[in-house]
């Protein structure tokens, strides 16, 4: 028996309809996940694993059992793993340390307790990289926004407003600053201060529309660098919404690269 072949394995979560009322639905997030899966099915054929959860599947424990019990238990050591999350972000307020922090928010998301069922960007995302750990590539692909602003894929949650005279003198938790290791990244649609924009014309997310356009190439490559990527991503996002939005990469890698999948 020959080694085993390396596989790519996607994780991608979009969400447009929430259950809390209260929560704006969305319009693309779900066609950005069912679309990134569809790119990855075309080119990866057989060397992949595709988990998607949309809508009312994409809940809070779905999403953490797909990441950190199912993957852990399939990816081997040469494998690369790709995490992809299309919805609202938001900034909320832990009311115990009373700092802020960033969200992502699921299906069954409480408006009033963002921070007990919304999937925790300081802590949350730090154990799905430490259970990934074995794997030789993982990266987070975030098309949502942190800022708290009106419009695009964002909201603010009650507890933030009601202590934002306390919030305002402190620092938040940023993202940029979270350890992410060795061949660990993440890729966000914007800046902690930006939104995300949907746009309708498109049909999609500016960013994912973007990702999935994919960055030019010569010949028939078969990677792609993820640096050389996001600076595509950016150039061609920035233009788009006239500066308002721009993507951002963090973590560290050494030379990391993907499956060329366009």
């Amino acid at each position: 028996m020959g080694p085993r072949a390396t596989k790519l394995h996607l994780v991608a979560v979009g969400v447009d309809r929430y259950r809390d009322a209260r929560i704006r639905d969305l319009s693309c997030a779900r066609a950005d996940a069912e679309a990134v899966a569809q790119l990855v099915e075309k080119v990866l054929p057989d060397e992949r694993s595709v988990h998607l959860l949309l809508d009312e599947d994409a809940t809070k424990k779905n999403v953490m059992v797909a990441i950190g019990e199912t993957l852990p238990r399939i990816v081997g050591e040469d494998d690369v793993v790709l995490l992809y999350f299309a919805g609202h972000g938001s900034p909320e307020t832990d009311g115990f340390q009373d700092d802020a922090g960033r969200y992502l928010v699921v299906h069954d998301t409480d408006y009033d307790n963002v921070y007990a069922t919304g999937i925790d960007m300081e802590r949350d995302l730090p154990r799905w990289f430490e259970r990934l750990g074995h794997a030789r590539l993982l990266l987070l692909v975030v098309d949502a926004c942190f800022s708290g602003r009106a419009g695009g894929r964002t909201f603010e949650g009650p507890a933030l407003r009601r202590n934002r005279a306390e919030i305002r003198g402190q620092e938040p938790v940023v993202l940029s600053r979270l350890d992410l290791g060795e061949g660990r990244l993440m890729l966000s649609a914007c800046t902690d201060l930006q939104v995300a924009r949907e746009d309708a014309a498109i049909g999609h997310g500016v960013f994912t529309h973007y990702l999935l356009r994919g960055p030019a190439a010569d010949g028939e490559p078969t990677t792609v660098g993820i640096h050389t990527l996001y600076e595509e991503l950016a150039r061609s996002v920035r233009a788009h919404t006239d500066g308002r939005q721009t993507p951002v990469i963090n973590g560290r890698s050494e030379f990391a690269r993907l499956p060329y999948l366009w």
